[in-house]
């Protein structure tokens, strides 16, 4: 019987650490090469969309919303070979956004934990703890210079503190924009092709206020077949990936996106949770 030698592990155990205890980590993934090469290919798409007055929430794996240009990004290996580290083995994609903003966007958001779609009677707090195993992460990789994400580390280990308990009020969701600074909260500074991978139930925002320079930077999410999904899983708009679509996709993108289905019919009890996703995309972060 051939056997599977195990894959070489990417991350350090410092590293390892690092995530579990802070709730995110940093790491080079893309040349300069590389980098220029998926500029390229959004500029070239962005010149098709309008709307530069804000900041662009593109699900770049959508059909009518495709840029085929930058979907290999889901392919590549050093970005699965980080999550494998992190979750386990069976990686499948799971969101595949591109943020972009012209210099002069005013870009705010309140501090939160990625919750907002969820009923609030159905929020459980054991979800923010130390021994809860959340079978999700989400990955923010610029090709420009990006200081937008902000994050308070250690904090998806625990319910809310008392200073962020006084900007967040009576809700585990989100804070208003205009809430006093919170003092623990850590800038995230990343260069083009650096990527940082983090836990989305730690309190962090999006903010960059009045952009200086223009923002472009690739956002995706990561779930493992080794665990139970967590409730973000399913977000990606599945029912949008027709065989016509899967056919006209490079193949290594068109295998991940069958993976995705394929699990996504394993657990059919994710799919309150990507309804409520859904909604909220439209009611409340509206997406170009």
């Amino acid at each position: 019987m051939t056997q599977v030698s195990p894959q070489k592990a990417f991350l350090s155990a410092e590293e390892l650490v690092f995530f579990r205890e802070h709730g995110y980590l940093v790491r080079k993934i893309l040349d300069d090469a590389s980098v220029a090469r998926y500029v390229h290919a959004i500029e070239d798409a962005r010149r098709e969309r309008g709307d530069t007055q804000r900041m662009g929430n593109i699900q770049f794996l959508q059909p009518g919303k495709a840029i085929r240009g930058i979907q290999d990004i889901i392919c590549n290996g050093d970005i699965l070979a980080a999550c494998r580290d992190l979750l386990g083995e069976g990686i499948i994609v799971d969101g595949a956004s591109l943020f972009y903003g012209e210099a002069g966007v005013d870009y705010r958001q309140g501090w939160h934990r990625d919750v907002l779609q969820v009923p609030d009677e159905q929020i459980d707090l054991n979800w923010f703890s130390a021994d809860y195993h959340y079978n999700y992460v989400q990955m923010n990789m610029p090709l420009t210079t990006d200081g937008c994400l902000w994050i308070v580390p250690g904090s998806h280990r625990r319910q809310l503190d008392a200073e962020e308990r006084t900007v967040f009020g009576n809700t585990e969701k989100m804070a208003p924009v205009d809430a006093p600074e919170l003092s623990t909260g850590k800038q995230i500074v990343l260069q083009p092709g650096e990527a940082v991978f983090y836990n989305n139930y730690a309190v962090h925002r999006g903010w960059g206020g009045v952009l200086q320079d223009k923002r472009i930077t690739i956002h995706m999410g990561f779930h493992s077949t080794q665990h139970a999904p967590t409730l973000h899983f399913g977000v990606l708009d599945h029912t949008e990936y027709s065989l016509e679509y899967l056919s006209s996709l490079e193949p290594c993108v068109r295998e991940a996106l069958r993976a995705h289905l394929v699990e996504r019919a394993r657990h059919p009890e994710v799919n309150v949770y990507h309804a409520y996703h859904q909604q909220f995309l439209k009611k409340e972060f509206k997406t170009t």
